[in-house]
């Protein structure tokens, strides 16, 4: 079997859900997944974030603020148009959000692009908070669109300020196994307080993978207050116990902190036994530094399979 970062692009298309699982299972803690907000101009100009994300070394990329009513990827839906043409962008972003909406091979295009497994994140935010988009939120609908597209797994967590408890996630991973059946991968948890609980309880975590998580997610090390190597492993210990996978979060803006903040970050989360390191979207334009996620990378796998991995882009 191979392991992630010897993955080549073909393969991105053929492996299904219990292949993926596994190939990182046999990766032995050595899978990057970089987060991209998809809603903004991207980073680099003609080049998504998505793209950016996948070039320096991250293994599976998950579009943040990807809408299911309003389906538009900037730096890939907006090329050949430019935000100084304003009458222009506008009818090019309507008419291809009505494309996007019917267009089976959307995502498909997305993966073609990368080179890479890609997942979105919906939300299970409380009903009571009414300004939240309904194209993002856990719903039947946006799980049935998830698997019309193809994405290869689902994560669901929250983002700041959502208001989103351990038991909103619980409950929506009833309707992902029921909706999403064995198609695609589950990642759920939480890794900053959403405006919420942080997650420090063995057996909340405990409890995701119980209900259907294939992931669990937990904050790193060092990336919200409390959470040292020795809990993650605490809590890492738990989630392998059901047999599910552990995912180290930096989520709390550090991906935009030097390389040494990094590189301490995916060691100690190494160390406590994470089987995939992910790191956010809060850099400038909506990802991380691309210099960080190389540095994760090389940090948790080395230059040569980093390398490896960024050369592996677009091979066919």
């Amino acid at each position: 079997m191979k392991r992630i970062f010897e993955l080549a692009f073909n393969d991105f298309f053929n492996m299904k859900k219990r292949e993926i699982l596994e190939t990182i299972r046999h990766s032995e803690g050595r899978t990057v997944v970089a987060e991209c907000v998809i809603s903004c101009p991207p980073l680099i100009y003609g080049v998504s974030n998505a793209e950016l994300a996948a070039s320096f070394g991250a293994d599976m990329i998950t579009l943040n603020t990807f809408d299911f009513e309003k389906p538009f990827i900037f730096g890939i839906d907006d090329e050949g148009t430019s935000l100084s043409e304003t009458e222009n962008f506008i009818k090019n972003y309507f008419k291809k959000i009505e494309e996007n909406r019917v267009n089976a091979d959307y995502i498909k295009k997305v993966k073609s692009i990368t080179g890479r497994f890609i997942g979105v994140n919906l939300e299970p935010v409380p009903e009571s908070v009414k300004n939240f988009p309904k194209g993002r939120r856990v719903s039947k609908e946006n799980l049935e669109k998830a698997r019309f597209y193809g994405f290869d797994y689902v994560v669901i967590a929250a983002n700041p300020n959502t208001g989103v408890s351990s038991e909103d996630i619980v409950k929506s991973l009833e309707l992902c196994r029921e909706i999403l059946e064995e198609d695609m991968i589950i990642i759920a948890g939480k890794m900053h307080a959403a405006g919420r609980e942080n997650v420090f309880d063995p057996q909340v975590v405990k409890g995701f993978a119980i209900n259907g998580a294939d992931v669990v997610l937990i904050p790193a090390p060092g990336t919200v207050p409390g959470m040292d190597m020795d809990t993650a492993k605490r809590l890492i210990r738990e989630i392998h116990s059901e047999g599910a996978l552990a995912m180290t979060a930096i989520g709390t803006s550090q991906e935009s902190a030097g390389r040494e903040t990094i590189r301490d970050i995916a060691m100690l989360s190494k160390m406590a036994g994470a089987d995939i390191q992910h790191i956010g979207d809060a850099g400038f334009s909506g990802m991380a530094f691309p210099e960080n996620i190389m540095e994760l990378s090389i940090t948790i796998r080395g230059k040569r399979h980093t390398y490896r991995r960024m050369g592996y882009s677009s091979r066919k």
